[in-house]
């Protein structure tokens, strides 16, 4: 008989004839532990491992399903050890060949300069050997590559290296004077929408509306022709025109919100990132959770200061639960005037802002909640509507 290591199991039989398996277990004079029944056709203990093989003979011809659960004992404990063992092997071999990798080019990493001249460089120190892979003490050195790049690159004016690690930073500047400045047509300003101007700042062009005029969506406010009546010059028109403005706001609330919380129970599971390539993750932790959410940290791993091409990646899962929580007035009215303000704030734009909030209309149909917001906001309504030369005229 083949040697088993000390330990136990779990055995769950289903099945009306499990009184006979458990008959013929006795009969082979098999210990069982922890007997404990779940109905009428179910039966859960414990046996050593060692007797594990009684079991088929005790269930055959008898009908009943067998299902194993992991138990506990000295073979377990090994399994474990080796599992971690393993992982302490394999995290060995990715430290040795992260330590050997240090001494090779893994990325090159352009700063400064327009995208159009960290591009030219780009290529022309591929040309010069610096790609992914090569050993660091095969490349020029920076007073010998800055010639070739000044000489291949005409708009650049200085180029200095960075090493971190295994990671090249080539800092770029470009000759001054190398960029266009770009060009507007003429324009005139519109109204973006209906509203009563608050306040005017105009750098280019000819107002043609005062602060708390009323005006219309596509009105003229800012005109683009300026100078005399004989002698006028069309130019783009800039400026903010700040209005108040006004919107609506329907909201359909449920009876009833899902509400998602942590529990508070978390385990943490970690891996090696290597170039593309990742260990399997490792947790020192049994348990499993039904609902839960994750939380990835990528930390860089550094040796006597020196950046390694790998990382450490954490993975946080904390176990959540779901509730239904009924919603009363007050709470349906909370839900709906954050959602209602978070859309006013996404059309008015980053630079306009809720000056006042009313509620107008609220009624219950079919469980649900459905209430009218009434929003007063301050946005930019100005809109750069270009002209031609029949508009001028």
């Amino acid at each position: 008989m083949k040697p088993t290591l000390p330990g136990t199991i779990g055995v769950t039989v289903k099945g009306k004839g499990y009184p006979v398996v458990l008959q013929r277990l006795h009969q082979q004079s098999v210990v069982l532990h922890s007997i404990t029944s779940s109905g009428e056709e179910e039966i859960h203990f414990y046996i050593s491992l060692h007797e594990l093989s009684h079991i088929r003979k005790a269930v055959f011809k008898t009908g009943c399903k067998v299902s194993l659960k992991k138990g506990t004992g000295l073979a377990y404990e090994l399994e474990n050890a080796f599992k971690f063992r393993s992982f302490i092997l394999w995290l060995l071999i990715a430290i040795v060949i992260v330590m050997a990798s240090t001494r090779f080019l893994w990325s090159v990493e352009m700063q400064g300069a327009t995208p159009e001249i960290r591009q030219e460089v780009e290529i022309a120190l591929r040309k010069l050997g610096f790609t992914p892979g090569t050993y660091k003490q095969s490349l020029p050195l920076e007073n010998q590559l800055s010639p070739v790049l000044y000489k291949e690159v005409e708009q650049l004016s200085w180029m200095g290296l960075e090493w971190q690690g295994t990671k090249l930073i080539v800092h770029l500047k470009e000759k001054k004077g190398s960029t266009q400045t770009e060009k507007f047509p003429p324009s005139h300003i519109v109204a973006a929408k209906k509203g009563t101007i608050q306040s005017m700042q105009i750098e280019s062009g000819q107002a043609v509306e005062n602060v708390n005029s009323v005006v219309k969506k596509g009105q003229l406010i800012v005109s683009g022709l300026v100078g005399r009546e004989e002698d006028k010059k069309p130019v783009p028109s800039k400026g903010v025109v700040m209005a108040e403005t006004w919107y609506e706001v329907n909201v359909t609330v449920p009876d009833k919100l899902v509400r998602e919380t942590l529990t508070g129970n978390y385990k943490r599971k970690w891996s090696l990132q290597l170039f593309n390539w990742t260990t399997p993750p490792v947790s020192f932790s049994r348990t499993s959770f039904e609902e839960a959410i994750e939380e990835t940290k990528i930390d860089e791993i550094k040796v006597a200061g020196v950046h390694l091409p790998a990382q450490k990646k954490t993975i946080h899962i904390y176990e959540t639960e779901r509730t239904n929580t009924k919603v009363d007035r007050e709470t349906a009215r909370e839900v709906a005037l954050k959602v209602a303000r978070e859309e006013v704030l996404s059309l008015i734009g980053g630079s306009g802002s809720i000056k006042q909030e009313k509620f107008l209309h609220e009624q219950i149909d079919n469980g649900k909640v459905k209430l009218t917001i009434y929003f007063q906001a301050i946005e930019d309504i100005a809109k750069v509507q270009p002209f031609s030369e029949e508009t001028r005229e």
